[in-house]
């Protein structure tokens, strides 16, 4: 798998493709509380997220050299796909989400990044949890008092890193004599967040969604979130993951307490 990373440089369709693609997948994974499915039916007819996925697939620097373990290939990147999978109303899409998440924080497909650090490892826990809410507070980002969840969800990672290209987007729209500066910083920042905290664990989550809801819909939404996580790592000069981690659930780290309130 290559390892070189490539130039910086700022395609406008390129990044409003990845940002769409981002907060599809992350409503697509949202708890059905928060509207997601009246938010996701809504969007049937919509072309513009196929018209993103298509942007993508056209990308030669999009297709991986080589699949790392559990990670799907470019031609996977079908926004149609998901949608057909998507139930036609609210109870039956409530009852996929339960039966894949669970109640509680599911020991089967946990939607936690640092539940796929091995259990043992507690302080790895810690610095993780630490480091996204770091990443988080860097940028402005602060979680929702009213619903607060844990920095190191699925969801809000990839929100962070839509709101990443965004700020990419508007970096490369400002004033002409810091515009390089601004563009680069933006860029790194999603290079690190890719490869610290969305690589090396999205292929095993979306293993796991196949394997808790087979042929339904978070099935349809895990093939299409690793073909994507997969492109962009290539995209952005990111190895594979060497093997796929086994989830291992602990009650939040008390050395982080504060994090998980930042």
């Amino acid at each position: 798998m290559s390892t070189t990373a490539p130039e910086i440089t700022f395609d406008p369709a390129v990044a409003m493709a990845r940002q769409a693609l981002y907060r599809f997948t992350a409503l697509a994974l949202l708890d059905p509380k928060f509207g997601s499915w009246e938010r996701l039916n809504a969007l049937r007819n919509d072309p513009v997220l196929n018209e993103a996925a298509a942007v993508l697939r056209e990308l030669p620097e999009a297709i991986s050299d080589e699949l790392a373990p559990g990670e799907r290939s470019l031609s996977e990147l079908d926004v149609s796909a998901v949608m057909a999978s998507l139930p036609d109303a609210r109870d039956p899409f409530n009852q996929h989400f339960e039966k894949t998440f669970g109640l509680l924080v599911s020991n089967a497909c946990p939607p936690y990044e640092t539940e796929y650090i091995d259990g043992k490892f507690t302080f790895q826990r810690s610095h993780a949890l630490a480091d996204i809410s770091g990443f988080y507070r860097a940028f402005g980002i602060t979680t929702s008092e009213s619903h607060p969840e844990r920095p190191d969800h699925i969801v809000q990672e990839l929100e962070f890193m839509a709101f990443l290209i965004g700020l990419t987007r508007q970096a490369d729209c400002g004033d002409p004599r810091v515009r390089s500066d601004r563009v680069a910083v933006c860029y790194d920042a999603q290079k690190r967040f890719l490869r610290e905290h969305l690589v090396w664990w999205v292929p095993a989550f979306t293993a796991l969604l196949g394997r808790e809801d087979p042929g339904g819909f978070y099935e349809s939404v895990g093939d299409f979130l690793s073909a994507f996580i997969t492109a962009e790592r290539s995209m952005l000069g990111i190895p594979g993951w060497t093997q796929l981690p086994a989830p291992t659930q602990l009650e939040p780290p008390e050395a982080c307490d504060e994090c998980l309130r930042s």
